[in-house]
């Protein structure tokens, strides 16, 4: 028979072996309340983020689509607004989308008269190129940004001997890119015979942009050559860039009302102005072309009429 120390210390033993039980025990619940904790935490935190991701891509893109809206309707200073507020609204993976809105953006200032501002937007897209997720050829921006800067500095009156001496030294020295700043230089100057030389010359080389067509149809269409205006703007409407593409729109419309089919002119009118309602030189066109279209042919006077007397 065991004796009394044998047997306490197997007491002592037992007890031992239990707190140890109760003790991986409790630490198995507070491990399991902790991971619960931090499950029940993880899963807030993405549905929260998801909340959040998912109100910011669906402002961004909402004021971007107002923005182009705004555009299409001539309210520059609006679209600015809302394409500024779009690219300022962060989001995952919307560099392609910013590009654009960036676009949009010098776009505005172009049709605004801001050529300067217009400018420094296209550099900073040529500067970040590499860096964005870029939805047109750099060729093509860096295209707009020496446009712009030939507008700026016509629509200043800075444009000089000197200033085309500068110009051709830096083009017969292989920069053929600045044939369009000479064209629009010549073009401001009313020396057409050079604005028809420089602007075919970067049209050759760089391809043909919205402004080089509607600025060349124009011209065609002032000395009368619908044939060479209808050829340019044919060609226009395939460009690359829809910058000036409602202008040249316009041209078209004067194009079909000078070969006499004018029901096909007011459906083309009544396109451009329900895509920019606040333009008044479409509207005009518009209400020409609807009333040279629908006619009344009830006399105003019938003979019934000249028996009347008061």
């Amino acid at each position: 028979m065991p004796d009394r120390q044998s047997i306490e210390k197997r007491r002592i033993e037992r007890d031992i072996r239990a707190k140890r039980a109760r003790m991986r025990a409790a630490r198995r619940r507070r491990n399991i309340r902790v991971f619960f904790c931090i499950t029940i935490f993880s899963i807030i935190a993405i549905i929260a983020t998801i909340i959040i991701v998912a109100h910011s891509v669906s402002d961004k893109t909402e004021h971007r689509d107002k923005g182009i809206k705004a555009f299409n309707k001539g309210s520059y200073d609006e679209a600015l607004k809302e394409f500024s507020i779009s690219i300022n609204t962060e989001q995952l993976f919307s560099s392609k989308m910013d590009f654009d809105s960036n676009l949009y953006i010098a776009a505005c200032h172009m049709r605004t008269g801001d050529y300067g501002e217009a400018s420094k937007c296209y550099k900073k897209m040529i500067d970040e190129y590499s860096s964005s997720s870029a939805t047109i050829d750099k060729d093509e921006i860096v295209g707009m940004q020496l446009l712009a800067d030939a507008l700026d500095q016509s629509s200043r009156g800075d444009i000089s001997t000197n200033t085309i001496d500068q110009l051709k030294k830096e083009y017969e020295a292989g920069n053929k890119s600045i044939s369009i700043y000479l064209g629009t230089c010549y073009q401001q100057m009313a020396n057409y015979e050079d604005m028809i030389k420089y602007y075919d010359i970067y049209t050759e080389e760089y391809g043909l942009n919205t402004y080089i067509a509607y600025q060349l149809s124009a011209y065609y269409l002032d000395t009368g050559d619908t044939e060479t205006a209808t050829s340019i703007v044919n060609k226009g409407m395939n460009a690359e860039d829809d910058l000036y593409m409602d202008k040249l729109l316009y041209n078209d419309i004067i194009i079909t009302e000078r070969n006499h089919d004018y029901v096909s002119a007011l459906n083309k009118a009544k396109s451009l102005t329900d895509n920019y309602p606040n333009d008044e030189t479409y509207k005009k066109e518009y209400d020409f072309l609807y009333s040279r279209v629908n006619i009344d042919t009830n006399p105003v006077h019938t003979e019934g009429d000249a028996d009347v007397t008061d």
